[in-house]
């Protein structure tokens, strides 16, 4: 089977060797021969940093791979087993936060905020999820879950470090949230890819919080060992200021202040990726954002 490449990651090497490391029905991951974990995807899903997005058919399943078979990426052909991916033509993705230049002082980007921090209340409550944002951050005494209550209290102190531009304060809080909860990417995780997102839409060509923004995604990247080699992956990217298309494009809108229509289209599409992950990161970034 042959197909095309639509896009791809900006991390993606020009050529290597790779093994098969786990396998979902709308998505294949790769280890490099040099320990870099690679994301294959259908067209339906969110471009990666790390990933490449392919057009197959609906009914196509990456589950007739198995774990440990080979890849190899030459001439602009990656192969596994029976599907060859043609990566000529593709589109490279790599998104551009800091040049969104945050303003929540302007009232349309302030609205737009708002608009996105309602519409993720109302669907976390609606789903019964452990994280919901307008409880997240208050120390109330009310009963919640044991992941809720760690990275309420875990965020609470984060966000202090960020607005004193402290590093080695954010240090006990990030190690506090890396691998915290459940999944392929942990609640914890998702809350600090989002936040480093925001940040890094909210540096403004401002040294002291680029600095800063640099100094945490180290420290995030140092501690990433205690979650799992997915997580680690979408933490390392988000470091450097590169995450999915999705939440790209809800910062995007956020910054530029979107109708309504548009910019909850944007929400949705980002809070809908698995079963809380899309609503946590749109958390982490909200917060990122604003503080």
């Amino acid at each position: 089977m042959i197909s095309k490449a639509l896009s791809i990651g900006y991390a993606i090497p020009a050529e290597f060797n790779a093994v098969v490391h786990s396998i979902f029905r709308a998505a294949i991951n790769l280890r490099t021969d040099e320990n870099q974990l690679l994301t294959i995807v259908a067209s339906s899903e969110a471009d990666l940093p790390q990933g490449i997005r392919v057009d197959i058919p609906d009914d196509f399943s990456f589950e007739i791979f198995h774990a440990g078979e080979p890849a190899t990426c030459r001439n602009d052909s990656l192969r596994i087993n029976s599907l060859t991916i043609e990566l000529r033509g593709a589109r490279l993705w790599k998104c551009d936060l800091p040049s969104l230049q945050v303003d929540l002082t302007n009232p349309t980007v302030s609205a737009s905020w708002s608009s996105v921090w309602k519409a993720l209340n109302a669907r976390q409550i609606e789903s019964n999820a452990d994280i919901i944002l307008e409880n997240l951050f208050h120390d109330d005494g009310v009963t919640r879950s044991i992941v809720a209550e760690k990275a309420g209290k875990a965020m609470r102190e984060l966000i202090e470090a960020t607005r004193q531009y402290n590093v080695a304060r954010a240090e006990s809080s990030i190690h506090a949230l890396i691998g915290l909860g459940f999944g392929l990417t942990p609640t914890g995780d998702d809350l600090l890819v989002g936040h480093l997102a925001g940040l890094w839409c909210a540096i403004q060509n401002k040294s002291k919080r680029a600095q800063f923004i640099s100094g945490l995604g180290n420290t995030i990247v140092h501690l990433s060992s205690q979650t799992n080699e997915i997580s680690r992956a979408h933490l390392y990217h988000a470091a450097q200021g590169q995450v999915s298309s999705l939440l790209a494009n809800l910062a995007e809108g956020i910054c530029h202040g979107w109708n309504d229509n548009r910019l909850l289209d944007a929400a949705e599409s980002a809070m809908r990726v698995g079963h809380s992950s899309g609503m946590d990161a749109v958390t982490g970034l909200l917060v990122g954002l604003a503080v």
